[in-house]
């Protein structure tokens, strides 16, 4: 998570308030089946482990002894809520966020921000300790994930919170989930002078650049409960693979490029069309057709930093295809495999993406680091299982589902029903085949 371009070398600085159970030593480990469904949240563990590239200050509120709400920053025996003392314990250099896990921390948050902190996350109203644990585990999973802005990655853990806290009623509204203070950040490019005047000069006009690229429709299926695909629930899937799509373009690289064939439209003497191969955050490797002024294919850095802008602020990459009533019926069963998810019950739906975008995620699915499709719930994409989801990942997951849906099982590990009679058609088959001595 940065403020920039440029990688650096960050730390996290973590705050817990309050005395620490024994009950909150202890790491999570699996839950027995019988135990299932669960009363208590899995928490996971705050550990120093993975990449983690900000400069993060996270303040976490007084655990109260229910576990239900997180309360006041308290620490020793003072309670340091007050927006003043709170500011003046914080001193240059400030860190790229600061996330506030307390009850209605707006005015801290205000405080911190005219401070010169560029980001700070807060909640307005009270919360529980669940919903609390699910957007910091998200948060700092996209953090670990990969180098992000504190923009993407607020919008991604966002969209987490509100697939799973809101949708499962643990939140009674959207309203009353974190919220981010700061700008959205802004590509900034300065044609050079020699351009501008070729513009002022020229009667005819095309943008700097324009990529071309066909949409495909991608299948994914989703960890937990079926559900009703409303808009809701497909405008916060949207948003988060927006947000994941833009951490990759955000720190993109040009590798190379090569002349290609121009497209009707750009049949100009001042319009040149090359492939563009790119590497993303990840590592993705991607080709993007792109036409342009010969000045901006002149300069690879000049090039680069308009991919990104045509793609990060002028176009909404994930548009949820809408499925007919008629058409639900393949998925209104619970679709389950070993491979994905750990066993756990998921259901189907269908994104509109650009090709290249689509080579990302089913990348991105490979890699058994990568966590910011798992805290989307994210468990296949297009045939090719989410590595890095793990049966911890299920337990947190499932846990709001678990609260809403009756029949555990369901959701839980199990054998399908082809699979079952697979099994016992072998068995007859085999014994009918048994050689008689």
């Amino acid at each position: 998570m940065s403020q920039s371009g440029t990688r650096v070398n960050c730390t996290m600085l973590a705050v817990q308030c309050g005395k620490v159970t024994e009950k909150q030593r202890t790491p999570p480990g699996p839950v027995p089946e019988a135990q299932r469904p669960r009363l208590s949240y899995p928490f996971p563990e705050l550990i120093s482990s993975g990449r983690l590239e900000p400069t993060l200050m996270y303040l976490q509120g007084q655990q109260l002894e229910d576990e239900n709400e997180i309360g006041n920053l308290v620490w020793g025996h003072a309670d340091v809520s007050d927006p003043q003392i709170l500011s003046s314990l914080i001193r240059p250099p400030f860190p790229a966020i600061v996330y506030l896990e307390v009850p209605s921390g707006e005015k801290l948050a205000q405080s911190l921000q005219s401070k010169g902190i560029s980001y700070v996350i807060y909640w307005r109203n009270s919360f529980s300790s669940y919903a609390a644990s699910h957007f910091r585990h998200a948060l700092i999973s996209v953090v670990q994930s990969s180098c992000s802005h504190a923009w993407d990655a607020f919008q991604l853990a966002h969209a987490s919170f509100r697939l799973y806290c809101v949708r499962n009623n643990d939140v009674q509204s959207v309203e009353l989930g974190p919220r981010l203070l700061g700008d959205a950040p802004k590509i900034n490019i300065s044609p050079p002078v020699n351009e501008m005047a070729e513009e002022e000069d020229s009667s005819e006009h095309f943008p700097a650049i324009k990529i071309y690229d066909e949409d495909v429709n991608m299948k994914l299926l989703i960890c937990g409960a079926p559900c009703t695909l409303d808009k809701c629930f497909l405008s916060s899937l949207e948003d988060g693979l927006n947000a994941l799509l833009n951490i990759e373009i955000r720190w993109c690289k040009l590798q190379d490029r090569v002349s290609a064939v121009p497209r009707v439209e750009t049949l100009s003497c001042r319009v040149v069309t090359m492939c563009c191969d790119i590497t993303t955050c990840s590592s993705s490797h991607v080709s993007l057709l792109v036409s342009g002024s010969a000045q901006t294919f002149f300069d690879d850095e000049l090039l680069e930093s308009h991919i990104k802008k045509e793609i990060i602020e002028k176009s909404q990459l994930v548009r949820a295809v809408l499925v007919s009533k008629d058409d639900r019926s393949s998925s209104a069963e619970p679709l389950t495999s070993m491979s994905v998810a750990s066993g756990a019950s998921t259901f189907e739906v269908w994104m509109t993406l650009p090709k290249w975008a689509a080579q990302v995620l089913k990348y991105l699915a490979q890699e058994i680091s990568y966590k910011s499709l798992v805290v989307l719930g994210i468990a296949c994409v297009n045939g090719t299982p989410v590595s890095s989801f793990d049966r911890q990942d299920v337990d947190q997951l499932l846990f709001f589902c678990t609260n809403q849906y009756e029949d555990e099982n369901v959701l839980y590990a199990h054998l399908p029903k082809w699979s079952a009679s697979l099994a016992k058609d072998r068995l007859k088959g085999s014994q009918e085949s048994k050689p008689v001595r």
